[in-house]
């Protein structure tokens, strides 16, 4: 999970199973659903019972490889990633190729879904560039 993106049918079969377990009472017997599986993955702070989304914890591990792309340059990981996807060093500037890797295709998926989330850092906007960046 770390590494790459689970198909989302994978994600949702590990949930079934782990709700079948849950709420089954025996092998031959099933159990009856006292919540439903979204309220079961609230935390237990606002009544649920914590457990995981799969997907989105999924795409946590796939957001700390990219934390480690951004902070970590010096790594065989970042060399070889960054020479062919993003080779300007900036991984949320990477450029679209014919026939990425698997794992580069999960890594720019959790990418894409951080950058919504990060803000602008403007200290003296020397490393701006007004034609490039989302606005």
């Amino acid at each position: 999970f770390s590494v790459f993106l689970a198909p989302k049918g994978i994600s949702e079969e590990l949930h079934s199973k782990m709700g079948r377990m849950w709420w089954n009472n025996n092998d031959k017997a099933r159990g009856l659903a006292m919540m439903t599986w979204k309220k079961l993955c609230y935390s237990k702070g606002i009544g649920g019972m914590g457990f995981r989304d799969l997907h989105l914890f999924n795409l946590a591990l796939l957001g700390r490889q990219v934390w480690r792309l951004m902070t970590q340059q010096d790594t065989l990981c970042f060399k070889v990633l960054s020479a062919k996807y993003f080779p300007d060093g900036d991984v949320f500037r990477y450029k679209q190729s014919d026939k990425p890797s698997f794992t580069w295709k999960s890594i720019a998926k959790a990418v894409d879904a951080l950058k919504d989330g990060f803000i602008w850092h403007v200290g003296d906007g020397n490393k701006i560039d007004l034609r490039r960046d989302h606005w």
